[in-house]
């Protein structure tokens, strides 16, 4: 008599259950995963559900309920198995902050969608519409997934999201290999699995503030000041940035230049009364900040008219180019790094796949 495989549940809350699931799937070639978390009110992302499906079975495991971790983590870190994601980029990122973990090797499938001459940006469900012709269901898209015990409206959603990653998988795949682009794929997932992506620098933070550029250099000391420790602090009480300091209140007080705790607090009254807690914390910080006299390396990204049209030609040769090799414009060659380009600064349309398909030639047209 032929043993009965055991059944696996669809929410996952004990260690034996996640042993059990481990080994089902663990010499799957492919498994599609998804996460499912908060990030309203704390600095760092909380992960709730980690939702994996392989060919044959699909769970939600919920780590808010599992005691031991370990074997989620063997699975995620196995190197012979490919891990699908769509929008690969916030999972990582939520993965990485909470185990530390760069989960290998990784296929996107908006990025190979893009690839194709799909839209950069195409959304999971508009991506199974389109190639499977299965419409999902966004009844739960605004969902407290800290909250438990979960719905089955819940559950199912959740399982909806890798169910259908293993067909897109083989689809987009096939459709590579047809076009001879599996290793433009390649590039694009090595660079997004790239750790130090990931890695909080605050002394960078500056960089990442809305409205930066228009800046005068002489006040972007203030500016780093300000973000680095907004960005500490964040990390210290695990809230939001914006809680601690808006993006607005840093390019006030920067250009405000208050000298006093007073000043301070008219400064940010300007934008929000959320950070007035800090005033003196930041009269103190800013006092510190306007005695530094060395200059902030900043790379001035404005353009002189000369090279806005040379940017607008670029982009046009671009735009004709993605579409005679049926591939997403903006995936090609962005805004950005054209401008990047333009300026002399590294850009990524010098690098790999890019390079042979567009570089070249809008590097002749720059020289």
């Amino acid at each position: 008599m032929i043993a009965s495989i055991p059944s696996i549940p669809s929410v996952i809350t004990h260690c034996a259950e996640l042993d059990q699931f481990v080994e089902r799937v663990q010499d799957a070639e492919w498994i599609a995963v998804d996460t499912e978390f908060m990030r309203d009110s704390t600095y760092y992302a909380k992960l709730c559900l980690v939702q994996i499906a392989s060919a044959d079975c699909s769970a939600c495991i919920d780590v808010l309920k599992l005691d031991d971790h370990s074997r989620l983590l063997e699975l995620l870190q196995s190197p012979q198995q490919i891990k699908i994601f769509h929008s690969a980029r916030q999972d990582i990122e939520v993965l990485h902050s909470e185990y530390d973990l760069i989960p290998q090797p990784v296929f996107d499938s908006q990025i190979a969608a893009s690839i194709l001459g799909l839209d950069e940006q195409i959304s999971y469900a508009e991506l199974v519409s389109q190639i499977l012709d299965v419409h999902l269901a966004k009844t739960e898209s605004r969902t407290d997934w800290s909250r438990r015990p979960l719905t089955s409206a819940q559950i199912n959603y959740a399982l909806d999201d890798v169910r259908h990653l293993g067909p897109l998988y083989l689809h987009l795949k096939k459709q590579l290999e047809d076009n001879q682009r599996v290793h433009w794929l390649d590039e694009e997932c090595t660079g997004l699995c790239n750790k130090q992506q990931y890695v909080v620098a605050p002394e960078h933070a500056w960089q990442q503030v809305k409205g930066v550029g228009r800046l005068a250099p002489e006040i972007l000391p203030i500016t780093q000041a300000l973000a680095a420790w907004r960005e500490t602090t964040a990390i210290e009480k695990n809230l939001p940035r914006r809680w601690i300091l808006s993006d607005q209140s840093i390019l006030q007080l920067a250009e405000d230049k208050p000298r006093s705790e007073a000043q301070v607090t008219m400064s940010l009254r300007k934008d929000s009364s959320k950070s007035l807690r800090y005033s003196k914390v930041i009269s103190t910080l800013l006092e510190q900040a306007y005695k530094n006299t060395h200059p902030l390396h900043f790379v001035d990204r404005r353009l002189s008219r000369e090279q806005q049209d040379l940017v607008k030609r670029m982009m046009k040769v671009s735009r004709k180019r993605s579409e005679l090799i049926g591939t997403s414009a903006s995936l090609l060659a962005n805004r950005k790094s054209i401008v990047s380009l333009v300026l002399g600064l590294e850009s990524k349309i010098m690098q790999g796949w890019r390079r042979q398909e567009i570089g070249q030639d809008l590097m002749n047209m720059l020289n």
